[in-house]
């Protein structure tokens, strides 16, 4: 890369961040420092139950914080949960955020902050740049390593009625702080740390052939796909190995920073189209698409995808591309592992007259604006078909 290149203007932003081992019980004082005395706690039942939050509410309560509790938030984060939960956060006379759990808990504490600094609805702040006023104090805990939600300018949001997932892209919603404590992953289900991981590999796939790539977040994404590729297929004595855990919160804290600031593409675009109708989990809409978008892009960013593979620890001299993709998508396989999920669309209750809506929602997805190439209606509409 040119020194040019390298000296162009370039905006990055990320939260202040705390890595490693029980980082997680800074919460109280972090919220001290923003004197939130009295904030919502926002999780889900799961995470409420493990054994681990207590050191976080012993921290707000050291920090003489009052805290209300919410949990009630769907899996695929839910209009109704943010309005919910922002009744809840001004009922409270609440100051401030904690947020403790997956990317669904995150966007919904996001989306909470939105509604509560800004009024309204939260379908009103659907798109790019329209949220005006700075949300409330946020403090993240992630529990897990894929949705890079707690570093991201990014929210998820699904309409039940409309089976419909929006994206709100605001530099006002980064959180202000988030607490990387690997502690929190060592009860994790495995389909959980397997599509969180797959999730992880995408956000570090999309951001480095992004058309808004950068050196800084190529470097971040290639430091991803790395610690991915090392620490994937996941065994089960892996589960409760912290120094395991914290290199895949790593690699979701480096993809996370690399795509909020370079973009994403088109597997998170038709991912959304496929989670908001048929209500799948993130990870596993993404796995379902990845491979035929690698397939379809690679031959728009041939050198880009030779450098994923070699962050894959794959050996990629004189290979050519079809030997190539075909290595890329056994490590993708091996990433899986042996209890892979079903990746055809029919499985989930998709048939052929979604294709068309399928096609226009991904179309209407802002994530698709930074993939390497614009798909034509046609190719779409055959990558859908060819995943029934």
């Amino acid at each position: 890369m040119s020194p040019a290149v390298l000296r162009e203007l370039r905006k990055f932003v990320a939260p202040e961040f705390i890595t490693g081992d029980n980082s997680r019980v800074f919460a109280g004082r972090y919220a001290g420092n923003f004197r939130s005395k009295n904030i919502i706690l926002a999780t889900d039942k799961k995470v409420l139950k493990q054994p681990w939050m207590k050191e976080i509410t012993a921290g707000l309560d050291e920090n003489s914080i009052e805290y209300t509790i919410f949990s009630d938030i769907s899996e695929n984060t839910r209009e109704s949960d943010v309005m919910t939960g922002a009744d809840v956060y001004e009922s409270g006379e609440c100051t401030g955020i904690v947020a403790v759990g997956g990317g669904s808990v995150l966007d919904c504490a996001k989306g909470i902050g939105i509604v509560v600094a800004n009024k309204g609805h939260i379908s009103d702040y659907v798109g790019v740049d329209l949220v005006t006023n700075p949300c409330p104090p946020m403090i993240c805990v992630p529990t897990t390593a894929g949705s890079s939600a707690d570093v991201s300018q990014y929210a998820v949001i699904r309409s039940a009625e409309k089976r419909k997932k929006s994206i709100i892209v605001s530099k006002s919603i980064v959180p202000d702080v988030t607490l990387i404590d690997p502690v929190t992953l060592a009860t994790l289900p495995d389909s959980v740390t397997i599509n969180s991981g797959i999730d992880a590999l995408t956000h570090a796939i999309e951001a480095y052939v992004s058309n808004g790539s950068s050196h800084l977040s190529s470097l971040l994404s290639l430091e991803a796909i790395r610690l991915l590729g090392q620490s994937f297929p996941y065994p089960e004595e892996k589960r409760s190995d912290l120094d395991f855990r914290f290199d895949t919160m790593l690699a979701s804290l480096y993809a996370g920073i690399a795509f909020s600031n370079a973009g994403l593409g088109l597997i998170h675009s038709m991912s959304h189209a496929i989670g908001g109708i048929f209500d799948l989990p993130h990870g596993l809409s993404s796995s379902i698409v990845m491979d035929p978008v690698i397939s379809y892009n690679y031959n728009y960013v041939p050198e880009g995808y030779r450098k994923i593979a070699e962050a894959l620890g794959i050996d990629v001299k004189n290979k050519g591309a079809d030997d190539l993709l075909d290595e890329i998508f056994g490590k993708i396989s091996m990433m899986r592992g042996n209890g892979q999920e079903d990746l055809s669309l029919s499985s989930y209750g998709a048939s052929e007259d979604d294709i068309e809506e399928l096609v226009k929602r991904t179309y209407d997805d802002p994530c698709i604006a930074t993939n390497p190439v614009i798909p034509s209606a046609e190719v779409l509409r055959i990558i859908f078909q060819n995943l029934l």
